[in-house]
């Protein structure tokens, strides 16, 4: 299987094609339905334009970003529109930003040089002709839930009015299970350490939603209850590899034995929590 992994937090739906190839009218198709179906959707436009900016040169917010704000907000009885000024702002980026704002799904339209060959990323490709769908088809990656058109053109390719519904619980079953992998992914150690034989924890937990893996094959979680360093930020123990693990302990013990009237031999296990408050309790027991 071929492809990348980001890790983006979010079904990520990426709707691509030429000028003029039905792009907007599929994100107005799966925006309405998604929603019905209990999800919140964000969506991305991507603009093309060398040097475009929605900011307008001399406005009060354009003054506000020149003078170094970042974000600017413009805020009204309304609405509420945030700019986000950035050389190159990651795809990533904008999945968290997603979340932050509340929604739960995000919706690209365009983005093909980052999303062709991205395993996370599910795929609906808008064709005007049968050459173009040899084109795409040529260079994508997984997760294709559909080539489209606005044209009745052969198959595979559906047609966008015609074929609405398929095209539209293609992608509501693509963002359900999109949502129980990330919700499996969570529970794992979240490392893409690879020691799984997986190249990321979010197809490891693709693996076990597919039934091909179990939790228990996550080795840093298996290994955790056995570490001899231990750190806990606001009760919530992080995964750390074995040798991470030992390197803090070591350094610690190396720390604390030059205090006065502190004994250490060397084979004391260390818990590390990080609370709230920014206070750090560092214990150590004698094995």
């Amino acid at each position: 299987m071929g492809g990348v992994y980001l890790n983006l937090g979010c079904p990520v739906l990426a709707v691509m094609g030429s000028k003029s190839s039905g792009k907007t009218t599929v994100i107005e198709l799966l925006a309405p339905e998604m929603i019905r179906s209990g999800f919140s959707v964000a969506a991305v436009k991507h603009i093309a334009h060398k040097d475009f900016s929605i900011d307008t040169p001399g406005s009060d917010t354009w003054r506000l970003s020149n003078a170094g704000a970042r974000p600017i907000i413009a805020f009204s009885d309304r609405e509420v529109s945030i700019i986000v000024k950035a050389p190159t702002l990651s795809l990533d980026r904008l999945a968290e930003i997603t979340l932050n704002l509340g929604a739960n799904v995000l919706i690209l339209e365009g983005f093909s040089s980052i999303a062709l060959k991205e395993r996370s990323i599910g795929k609906i490709i808008c064709v005007r002709s049968m050459e173009e769908y040899i084109r795409f088809n040529e260079k994508v990656g997984n997760e294709v839930i559909a080539f489209c058109s606005l044209y009745n053109l052969n198959e595979p390719v559906l047609n966008i009015r015609e074929d609405s519904e398929v095209i539209v619980k293609r992608a509501l079953n693509f963002v359900k299970r999109k949502t129980a992998i990330l919700e499996i992914s969570k529970s794992l150690a979240g490392l893409n350490c690879g020691k799984c034989g997986n190249k990321s924890c979010e197809e490891m937990a693709e693996a076990i939603y597919e039934g091909r893996a179990k939790p228990e094959g996550c080795i840093v979680l298996k290994k955790m209850p056995a570490l001899n360093a231990k750190i806990k930020i606001d009760g919530y123990e992080v995964p750390l590899q074995p040798f991470v693990s030992e390197f803090i302990r070591k350094t610690v013990l190396s720390m604390i034995s030059s205090l006065k009237n502190v004994s250490i031999k060397g084979d004391e296990r260390i818990y590390i929590e990080v609370s709230k408050s920014k206070i750090f309790n560092i214990s150590h027991r004698e094995t």
